[in-house]
């Protein structure tokens, strides 16, 4: 898999793991999760370089470590984590790329301590604009 920051056209790679992200907010996550949470930022990087590796998500949909939404808000996904964890877990919203097969578009991020996901919302706001500039030709 690739993973590209939404709106920005840059590929990420986990093995550098130098988030640019200059528009969005998944890299400063990931920046701050580095500085804040080191030991999670461990298991993200980890997480995400196996993630980079594989052609097929359905593996991690079986285990619960990658979450489909339901149909209200189609076609988005967040990563979870660890799945579960007392200290919070890191969630990554993103959807699946419209013309690149094997590309991920990371709509935001968080770290989530409560029940109920914070930055969902945008995240699906974000997964309509990406659409939108799909559809206008704006963007792959």
């Amino acid at each position: 898999m690739e993973f590209k920051f939404f709106p920005n056209i840059h590929t990420f790679n986990p093995e550098e793991m130098e988030p640019k992200d200059e528009m969005g907010d998944v890299g400063k996550e990931i920046e701050d999760l580095s500085k804040h949470r080191p030991d999670l930022y461990l298991r993200v990087k980890s997480f995400l370089l196996s993630l980079k590796n594989v052609l097929d998500i359905t593996p991690y949909l079986q285990n619960n470590q990658i979450y489909r939404f339901p149909k209200e808000y189609d076609g988005l996904y967040e990563m979870r984590i660890p799945k579960q964890a007392r200290g919070g877990v890191f969630r990554i919203y993103f959807c699946m790329s419209l013309h690149e097969l094997k590309t991920l578009i990371l709509l935001c991020a968080e770290l989530k301590h409560k029940k109920e996901p914070m930055k969902l919302d945008t995240a699906f706001s974000k997964l309509k604009q990406y659409r939108e500039l799909v559809k206008q030709g704006a963007m792959l």
